[in-house]
């Protein structure tokens, strides 16, 4: 019932905002929106153009526990590395100014070492419908994706997910101040068993247990209130089925709000709310708590800083407890010394922790990557290396771990 109301209310809205941006012609002093914006964007960062198709390409390497933020080994790379080969390339087909759509293609090859796989084929998916009016941005999209994947918490492996996605986003600028972002989409998760997936252990349950179908609808409302901050209020829903552990079926609800803060070189986002996680199975432990997000980054002269911060839920397979509460965090910073010479810094921390009590112990698990390292820039090509000391420590059945651990990473644009 709640899921067809929140879908009923979000639909509903969109062409309401359709309508009303007809009658908001001279009121705006930046009509922009920001979607729209990063799109002509991305389109000017284009390898190839011809006419009204535009072509973005890359080439990447990387550990598979890698990210723009830092990097966390999981149980299968603590032998080497797990390297990932990958080309995305996104296609763009400007039919008229006001209507752009997108395909992103991203085939992948992972090399790892565990059991009698060595080597798997991966791949990305996504279409996309841009519609860009002069107050509202529409997304239709759906996509497919086969992945490798690092599971850092809970199992602490390596796993290939299936998801395929449909959803439709957007932002709605009713003035120069007041703007609204919504969302609504469906999924499904897999973890087929004809790809790579960890084996079970005597402490754990398959990862097949995760299989599930998730809906989601999100509206959040902005108003810019001072010249540099805006402040927002969020609501969303969300609704999962999980096909084989029924008693894990659940409905998610959270409301919250926070800020943003944008002076061009020092930008803040921070967002927190409250969650409520509640089994449809009465044997299973509700959540009810605070759950938020934290992005910031500052700029000064040739140092970038940054700083990451989440707590959130996890679906989890670890013997009676469906959900674990993850809080993390990565700070940074990077030197520009010279035109082609980028140093980094780098630190992430994440704390797992379980509700239910296993054999009389209750599981928290602490993980953390300090790093050094740089990155080059030749012509088209750019090469980068990270070396720092990884630990993970649990209060439960030994899953430890420290030691050096070593990134490489290396991107060419055609």
């Amino acid at each position: 019932m709640y899921k067809r109301i929140l879908f009923i209310a979000i639909t509903s809205l969109i062409p309401l905002f359709a309508s009303a941006q007809q009658d908001q012609r001279l009121r705006d002093r930046d009509p922009d929106l920001a979607a729209a914006k990063k799109l002509w964007g991305d389109l000017q960062q284009a390898n190839f153009h011809t006419g009204p198709f535009y072509w973005m390409s890359r080439l990447r390497i990387s550990d598979a526990g890698y990210t723009e933020t830092g990097y966390l080994p999981t149980g299968n790379q603590s032998g080497g590395l797990s390297l990932t080969v990958e080309a995305p390339n996104r296609f763009y087909f400007v039919p008229r100014k006001k209507v752009i759509f997108s395909v992103d293609l991203n085939p992948s090859y992972s090399f790892f070492s565990e059991g009698e796989r060595d080597r798997q084929f991966n791949y990305s998916a996504r279409g996309d419908m841009h519609l860009l009016f002069n107050h509202l941005y529409l997304d239709v999209y759906a996509l497919r994706a086969d992945q490798l994947r690092a599971h850092v918490a809970d199992i602490n492996r390596l796993a290939t997910a299936r998801e395929d996605e449909v959803g439709v986003g957007g932002e709605f600028k009713y003035s120069s101040r007041t703007s609204a972002l919504f969302s609504v989409r469906a999924s499904e998760i897999r973890y087929p068993e004809n790809r790579f997936q960890p084996d079970p252990d005597p402490e754990h349950i398959p990862i097949e247990v995760l299989d599930r179908e998730e809906r989601n609808g999100r509206l959040a409302l902005h108003h810019k209130t001072f010249p540099r901050t805006s402040l927002f209020v969020a609501g969303e829903r969300s609704e999962y089925d999980f096909p084989n552990k029924a008693d894990y079926r659940s409905s998610r609800t959270y409301g919250g709000g926070g800020f943003a803060y944008d002076a061009g070189r020092t930008q803040v986002r921070l967002e927190v709310g409250a969650t409520r996680l509640a089994f449809e199975d009465v044997s299973q432990p509700d959540f009810q708590g605070v759950t938020a997000q934290l992005n910031a980054t500052r700029g000064n002269g040739r140092w970038t800083y940054y700083l990451n911060a989440d707590r959130d839920l996890g679906f989890s397979i670890f013997l009676n407890n469906p959900y674990f509460v993850a809080t993390s965090a990565a700070v940074g910073a990077d030197l520009v010394t010279t035109r082609r010479l980028t140093l980094h810094a780098r630190s992430v921390f994440e704390r797992d922790e379980y509700e239910q009590p296993v054999l009389g112990r209750t599981r928290t698990d602490d993980i953390s990557f300090s790093s050094v390292g740089f990155t080059y820039a030749i012509r088209r090509a750019r090469l980068g290396a990270d070396v720092g000391w990884y630990e993970r420590d649990s209060t439960a059945f030994g899953d430890t771990d420290s030691g050096i651990r070593y990134v490489l990473r290396l991107s060419f644009t055609p």
